[in-house]
């Protein structure tokens, strides 16, 4: 159990970055358990290697509380899960401009959610991250965020292509707060409804 010293804080983040570290090489063994092409396998394995490196950086850098350093560290193991899985669709989330790592002042945050199926046939939509607890969106804090998290420019209609915004309330942040949110996007059969694939995108921001 730790403790809210300066001692026990600098311990755990060196623990985290190890325990970061030692598990990147699980996610990356999976990687060269898949029957990819080289392009793609190399890319994964790169992927990997970056959220180690940046997720290292932000709890060194940013870290000055323990449940701080667990967001951070929880958020770059959802990254390497995402990277190991790759993306058969395109997908990606922006938070002015900045993908997977962003800097934000408190407020209102918008998340732009773009997102287009692979063929014709396929259709893309927004949809939960965990079914059995009713959660659309995966959100981890250290602070006092609000779950009002609406979605604007989508009705929850399948279609080729998203391109939406997720609002995200994070007016009672204070400056050096961390939040991760992850959105999933399924892929579905268009005529059937079915889904075929979904993944997530997790963003990492620190609010400035």
């Amino acid at each position: 159990m730790y403790h809210s010293s300066r001692e026990s804080v600098d311990e755990y983040k060196v623990t985290c970055i190890e325990f970061i570290r030692d598990i990147s090489r699980d996610y990356k063994d999976w990687v060269n358990r898949y029957d990819l092409d080289e392009e793609e396998r190399g890319w994964r394995l790169e992927m990997i290697d970056n959220v180690v490196k940046v997720t290292s950086v932000w709890i060194a850098r940013y870290g000055n509380t323990i449940r701080k350093i667990d967001v951070i560290k929880d958020d770059g193991i959802n990254k390497m899960a995402e990277f190991t899985a790759g993306y058969p669709f395109e997908f990606q989330v922006y938070v002015d401009g900045q993908l997977r790592y962003a800097e934000h002042k408190a407020g209102i945050i918008e998340l732009e959610v773009k997102a287009r199926a692979r063929e014709e046939g396929r259709s893309v939509g927004i949809t939960m991250y965990n079914r059995r607890m009713n959660e659309t969106f995966q959100l981890l804090s250290a602070t006092e965020v609000s779950d009002a998290v609406s979605v604007l420019g989508y009705d929850g209609s399948l279609m080729n292509a998203i391109d939406a915004k997720v609002m995200l309330d994070a007016r009672r942040c204070r400056e050096s707060d961390i939040i991760s949110i992850t959105i999933v996007v399924g892929e579905y059969d268009a005529m059937t409804g079915l889904e075929l694939d979904k993944r997530g995108v997790t963003t990492l921001i620190r609010i400035v």
